[in-house]
């Protein structure tokens, strides 16, 4: 019998592959659906898996996925700054420290 899934399922789980990096087949086999299903929508967006994980994935053309990327980013890199500035005000509590 053929499940049909709906559009929501679909993008989470092209999220799990794309934005997380994780392997194809094992979310297949997570969520219980063939690896084949998930294969296929890689495809149509483009995807190809990556030779390595310091590669970048391609990114697909649906703009609902590449906002949530953005958005994504946009939170990493606010964090990243706030980590580089505890790291600055350590660096100078402890260089005043030692003198």
């Amino acid at each position: 019998m053929y499940r049909r899934y709906d559009k929501a399922f679909r993008e989470q789980t092209l999220k799990l592959v794309t934005e997380q990096g994780r392997d194809p087949t094992g979310v297949a086999r997570d969520l219980g659906m063939p690896n084949s299903t998930l294969f296929k929508w890689l495809k149509a967006i483009g995807w190809t898996q990556p030779v390595d994980k310091n590669q970048p994935v391609p990114l697909p053309d649906d703009v609902v996925l590449l906002k949530a990327r953005v958005l994504e980013l946009q939170r990493q890199v606010k964090q990243l700054e706030t980590d580089r500035e505890i790291l600055k005000k350590a660096t100078a509590f402890f260089a005043n420290q030692s003198k």
